[in-house]
C-alpha cells in the first residue's frame, strides 16, 4: 500500500519538468554552498579549500550558465504557475513554499550584490576572507534568513516530490535528520569564522565607498524590482478577482448534493479548494499523481482534450471514460462531478447517496484461495459429495477471514477471493491478511482430519496475496437497491492477487506474497520465505514476492512481532 501513489507518478507537464529540474540544479548549488558554510566550524582554511573547488565548478562557463540558467528558468515557472492562480486556498504546505519562495529574492539581491555583481563589475575579492568582513555582523540577519528560506523552500519541494517514490520512506527519518544538520551547522560555520575575523582583527580591506555606494543603490533597485513584480502578482489577482463576479457562472455538482456557482477560468481543484469541497491531490497538482481523479458525469463533452502530462496519467492508471485528473481540466459549462478517491466528501450521511454506488478507490490487500486439484477430484465423486466438500471448504475459508476483519468478495467454485482494509487501517489491515492465511492452513488441517477416511490424499490450497490501490463498489446492482448489493473490488491489485495465487503451482508453494505487503506489515521477509523476483502479465517491472511453503514461520515471526509490540505498549504506558 506505501507504493500507490508511486506506481501512478508520471513526470509532469513540460513546464513542471523544467520547474523540477531548474530548481534541483539550483537545490545543488545550494547544498554545496551550505556545506562549505559548515566548514567554517573547522577553520577558514577548511572553509577556503573546499571554496576553491566550488568556484571551479560554478564560476567556469559552463557552471555560469547552468547555475544562472537554472535561476532565470526556475523564477519564470514559479512566477507563471503563481500568475496562473485562482485561489490562495491551498494546502499549509503549499502555502508556505509559496510563501518563501517569494520571500528568497527579497533577501538574495543583497547577497548576489556582495558577491557575483561586486566581483564582476569591480573586480572585487569573493574569497570567504573578504565576504565575511562585509557579512558580519551588520549581514547576519539577511544572511542566516536567506539560508533559511532557500533551504526549507527546497526541502517543501523535494518532500513532495520524492514522497511519490517507494523507497522513500524507507530513508525519509535519515534524510529529515541532514535537512536540520545542515542548515544548522552551516549558520554556526561561517557566523563563527566571521567572528573569529572580526575578534582578530583579520578583516580585509573595506571597499571604496564609491563602490559601496554603488552597489548599495544596486541593492535599492533591486529590491523595487521586486516589490513591483510582487504588488503586480497582487494587483492582477485582485483583479482577476474581481472581474470574476461578472462573468457568467458555470455550476459545479459533487455528490450530497454539494453545488458549487464558479466562473469558467480556475482548474477543477482550485474550485473545489476554494469552495472548500475536498479532494485529495498528493503531488499539489502538478500532474505527478492520480489522486485528483474525478469522475465526470456530465459535462465532459464540454472539456478540452488531455494534455500530454494528464493523457501519461491517465494511461498509466487504465483510467475509464469519463475519468480526469481534476488539476488539469478547467470547466467551461455546467458539470456533475464524484471524485474517485476516499474523502470527507463521501462519508455517507443517513438517506444519502452510498458512497460505493459510484466506486471509491482506496489501498486495499487483496487475497485469492484455491483449493489445489479439486475439479479432477470431482469427477470421480458424487454430486452430493463434492457439494459437501466444498461447502465444508468455503466455510472454513470464510470462518478464517472473517475472524480476522477481511470480507469475503466473491466465491468461484473452489476458489475464494477476500479483501483486507475497507474499514481498517493500513498495518493492522496487512497483518490481518497475513494472519489469516495461517488460521487458512490451519482450517485445512481441521478439515483433513474430518474427512481422511473420505480422501485418497489430502486437500491442498493455494493463496496469493498483494496490496495496493483497487476500485471499491457494488457491481451487479439489484433493481437499483445498493444496499442489497455486495461490495466487489476492481483493478490491477486485483489482477496481481491473482496471479501469485496461481504462481503456487508452480513452486509448490501454500501462498505467494508480494514482499512490499511482509515489509509494509513490518515483518521482516527473510525470516519467512524465499524471495524471488517474477514477471506478471501486464506489468513492465519484475515483482518481488516471498514463497511461503507453509505457515509455520509465518506464524512465528507474527507472533514474536506482535510480543515485542505488547511489551513496548505495557512500557509505554
Amino acid at each position: 500500500m506505501n507504493d500507490v501513489v508511486d506506481k501512478q507518478s508520471v513526470q509532469g507537464s513540460l513546464n513542471q519538468r523544467l520547474r523540477l529540474v531548474s530548481g534541483l540544479v539550483l537545490f545543488v548549488f545550494a547544498l554545496t554552498h551550505f556545506i562549505n558554510h559548515a566548514l567554517g566550524n573547522i577553520s577558514l582554511a577548511a572553509m577556503m579549500q573546499f571554496q576553491d573547488w566550488r568556484y571551479a565548478i560554478w564560476h567556469s562557463w559552463p557552471g555560469t550558465i547552468l547555475l544562472y540558467g537554472a535561476l532565470i528558468v526556475h523564477v519564470a515557472m514559479a512566477l507563471w504557475k503563481t500568475v496562473r492562480r485562482r485561489t490562495l486556498k491551498m494546502p499549509s504546505w503549499e502555502a508556505l513554499q509559496l510563501a518563501l519562495g517569494m520571500g528568497i529574492p527579497f533577501f538574495l539581491v543583497l547577497h548576489l550584490n556582495r558577491t557575483r555583481i561586486s566581483e564582476n563589475l569591480f573586480n572585487t575579492s569573493v574569497d570567504y576572507n573578504s565576504v565575511l568582513s562585509l557579512m558580519w555582523p551588520g549581514g547576519f540577519l539577511n544572511q542566516t534568513l536567506l539560508l533559511l528560506f532557500v533551504w526549507i523552500h527546497s526541502c517543501i519541494g523535494l518532500h513532495f516530490w520524492l514522497r511519490l517514490k517507494p523507497w522513500y520512506r524507507r530513508v525519509q527519518l535519515g534524510l529529515l535528520t541532514l535537512a536540520i544538520i545542515i542548515p544548522v551547522t552551516a549558520t554556526t560555520g561561517w557566523t563563527h569564522a566571521g567572528r573569529m575575523i572580526y575578534l582578530k582583527g583579520e578583516q580585509a580591506a573595506s571597499l571604496p565607498p564609491e563602490v559601496l555606494a554603488q552597489l548599495m543603490e544596486y541593492d535599492t533597485i533591486g529590491r523595487a524590482i521586486f516589490a513591483v513584480v510582487a504588488v503586480s502578482i497582487v494587483i492582477l489577482f485582485a483583479m482577476r478577482t474581481f472581474t470574476a463576479q461578472f462573468r457568467k457562472k458555470i455550476s459545479i455538482n459533487y455528490p450530497n448534493s454539494v453545488r458549487v456557482r464558479t466562473a469558467p477560468g480556475p482548474t477543477l481543484l482550485e474550485i473545489s479548494r476554494a469552495n472548500r469541497v475536498p479532494v485529495q491531490a498528493v503531488c499539489g497538482g502538478r500532474a505527478r499523481c492520480s489522486t485528483c481523479r474525478t469522475l465526470v458525469m456530465e459535462g465532459l463533452d464540454e472539456l478540452d482534450p488531455p494534455n500530454a502530462a494528464e493523457a501519461k496519467v491517465l494511461e498509466r492508471i487504465g483510467a475509464g471514460k469519463g475519468v480526469r485528473l481534476a488539476c488539469q481540466i478547467r470547466p467551461k459549462a455546467n458539470m456533475r462531478v464524484y471524485p474517485l478517491l476516499t474523502t470527507e466528501l463521501q462519508q455517507p450521511e443517513p438517506g444519502t447517496m452510498d458512497r460505493y454506488r459510484w466506486g471509491v478507490e482506496q489501498p486495499i490487500a487483496v487475497m485469492f484461495i484455491d483449493l489445489r486439484g479439486f475439479t479432477r477430484m470431482a469427477e470421480d465423486r458424487l454430486p452430493y459429495d463434492v457439494v459437501f466438500i466444498l461447502n465444508r471448504y468455503v466455510k472454513g475459508v470464510t470462518k478464517a477471514v472473517n475472524q480476522n476483519g477481511g470480507l469475503i468478495d466473491k466465491v468461484m467454485g473452489d476458489g475464494v477471493m477476500a479483501l483486507f482494509g475497507i474499514d481498517m487501517d493500513r498495518t493492522q489491515a496487512l497483518r490481518a491478511a497475513l494472519q489469516t492465511i495461517i488460521d487458512i492452513e490451519r482450517e485445512m488441517q481441521v478439515m483433513n482430519d474430518e474427512l481422511k477416511s473420505q480422501l485418497a490424499v489430502p486437500l491442498r490450497i493455494g493463496i496469493g496475496l498483494h496490496a495496493g490501490p483497487a476500485i471499491i463498489g457494488r457491481v451487479g446492482l439489484d433493481g437499483g437497491n445498493v444496499l442489497e448489493s455486495g461490495l466487489t473490488a476492481l483493478g490491477d491489485t486485483v489482477n496481481v492477487a491473482s496471479r501469485l495465487e496461481t504462481e503456487t503451482k508452480s513452486h509448490g508453494a501454500t501462498a505467494v506474497v508480494s514482499t512490499s505487503v511482509i515489509r509494509s506489515a513490518g515483518l521482516n521477509e527473510s525470516l519467512i520465505g524465499k524471495q524471488e523476483d517474477i514477471t506478471v502479465r501486464g506489468r513492465e517491472r519484475p515483482l518481488s514476492v516471498t514463497i511461503l511453503e507453509n505457515g509455520s514461520k509465518l506464524e512465528n515471526v507474527l507472533t514474536a512481532s506482535s510480543t515485542t509490540t505488547m511489551k513496548e505498549q505495557q512500557r509505554a504506558v
